[in-house]
């Protein structure tokens, strides 16, 4: 099959998750066009090498704000652009459709990446969009919103479980959009544990938008001086690769997925951004982590508070981190216990689209 897979460009998580499931699709000898954008495009480039064809198509940008009132602000001027960027990458994708027949669009967390003629599939575990107030009134009229974007598509594909789920009220407890509709495959990530040495103390992964990534990393890297053991940074600035070791410290600007995967095996605790899809690679290696969700952005702020809660995980804001206190907490947290069968979750993704 000619198959499109879109994958969102907010940080690199679409793009990790998506990797097991669009392999998989390559094993099965399908031809995929890989439409993303900025260090999301390159990192799949770099992974995936001559193996896809790809397309750089912008999509419509995070919507971050430092508080209520500037999320309400913002969120006037942000919804028209979000349309008109749909609309752009409608038209860009359409153009793609009349050079060449294709049998099947996957999109990851991408609004815009759908057809009325083709079986067009969403992956995306934030069925509820939250507001930094919690108010429900909004929250309702986010599902509703979903609910109508999701009437273009063959169906909407959760990475997560139905019960003892990750997500929390982003994709359960709905109140307008019926979850029995929904198809719950369970944690996708592109890892898996491993059987090693746990001689990694820490592993901090830097990640998300500018300029908070490089605001996190300036913060962490003055902190960590005065720590003990074996630390390990990662940068995820895909567009270069580079090793520094100073001390007890080594930096990497970026990974392959396969050094990625044996540094998170071998940590003790990571140090991250409380991304839905770092909770799944968490969850999928069983480690313990202190989460700093990237400030204004709202998912990631109602993923830390909600894995505080559960004690999974401890999770604390960028602007109070306080890394020698924090790390001592985060170590007596449980993680995520449950068992994660990422080739399961794969194969039931397939199910679905097939």
């Amino acid at each position: 099959m000619e198959i499109i897979y879109a994958v969102c460009s907010w940080g690199l998580g679409h793009s990790t998750r998506s990797l097991p499931v669009i392999r998989k699709l390559m094993d099965e000898n399908n031809s995929l066009t890989i439409i993303s954008n900025g260090r999301s495009l390159d990192l799949l480039k770099k992974e995936l090498g001559d193996n896809a064809f790809y397309v750089d198509i912008v999509d419509y940008p995070m919507l971050l704000s430092e508080n209520a009132r500037q999320f309400m602000a913002k969120s006037m001027i942000y919804w028209p652009l979000f349309i008109k960027r749909i609309e752009s990458g409608l038209i860009k994708l359409n153009r793609l459709l009349e050079k060449k027949k294709y049998d099947l669009i996957v999109s990851d967390g991408r609004y815009d990446m759908y057809s009325r003629k083709i079986p067009s599939f969403f992956i995306s575990h934030q069925m509820r969009i939250m507001n930094p107030l919690r108010i429900s009134m909004f929250e309702t009229g986010s599902e509703l919103f979903n609910q109508f974007f999701f009437k273009r598509f063959s169906g909407v594909i959760v990475p997560d479980y139905r019960e003892d789920s990750f997500s929390g009220d982003l994709s359960h407890n709905l109140k307008k959009i019926d979850e029995n509709m929904l198809h719950y495959v369970g944690a996708l990530s592109d890892f898996s544990k491993k059987t090693c040495k746990k001689d990694v103390d820490y592993l901090i992964s830097i990640s998300g938008p500018e300029p908070q990534r490089s605001m996190l990393e300036e913060k962490l890297s003055s902190q960590i001086q005065d720590l003990t053991g074996n630390i390990v940074m990662t940068l995820g600035k895909s567009e270069k690769t580079s090793k520094i070791e100073k001390e007890n410290i080594t930096t990497y600007s970026f990974l392959t997925k396969e050094d990625r995967e044996y540094l998170l095996n071998r940590a003790k605790l990571v140090i991250a951004r409380s991304g839905y899809s770092t909770i799944m690679d968490l969850g999928v290696i069983g480690a313990k982590a202190l989460l700093i969700p990237t400030p204004g952005q709202i998912e990631q702020e109602y993923l830390g508070e909600y894995h505080n809660m559960i004690g999974t995980f401890y999770s604390v804001r960028q602007d109070e981190v306080n890394v020698k206190k924090d790390i001592e907490i985060a170590k007596k947290t449980k993680g995520i216990t449950r068992a994660c069968d990422v080739n399961k979750t794969v194969e039931n993704i397939l199910n679905i689209i097939h």
